[in-house]
């Protein structure tokens, strides 16, 4: 299995950074690329369903489902389900929000399978996409 982990310090408390990147459905708001969510259900085993977009450079419609959620360690996995446009089989993601000094400490990583292209051309994908979403976070975060 391949791995990719990114840190992220947002000058902002645990509680606001969590609230904002814990919201289910709201990763369009935050993730370039990805289309209106749709949810179905609420808690671990929901599943929301997004189009992605050519700029993603995985342009098609994509669903996870929420495997874990911890409300009081500010974390979550979650795993995409059915076919899926990512070159990747066995895709697992968790995220966690941590105090930092005067901020919070965002982890977001990943592992899975390489499936019809390099691991190396796909942890450099993953890793640019989890870098810029999570400038967005503090980007939108910071205009509050």
């Amino acid at each position: 299995m391949a791995y990719v982990s990114i840190k992220k310090y947002i000058g902002r408390d645990v509680q606001s950074v969590w609230q904002y990147v814990s919201e289910w459905g709201g990763t369009s708001r935050w993730i370039p690329g990805v289309g209106v969510v749709s949810t179905v259900g609420a808690g671990v085993g929901a599943t929301r369903s997004a189009e992605l977009s050519a700029e993603t450079g995985f342009p098609g419609m994509i669903t996870e489902r929420l495997d874990a959620l911890d409300e009081n360690n500010c974390s979550f996995s979650y795993s995409t389900v059915g076919n899926n446009p990512l070159p990747v089989k066995e895709y697992s993601a968790q995220m966690t929000v941590e105090s930092s000094g005067e901020g919070s400490m965002v982890t977001w990583s990943s592992d899975w399978e390489p499936h019809g292209i390099s691991e190396e051309e796909l942890k450099e994908a993953f890793e640019q996409l989890y870098t810029i979403s999570l400038d967005n976070v503090e980007r939108e975060l910071e205009a509050t």
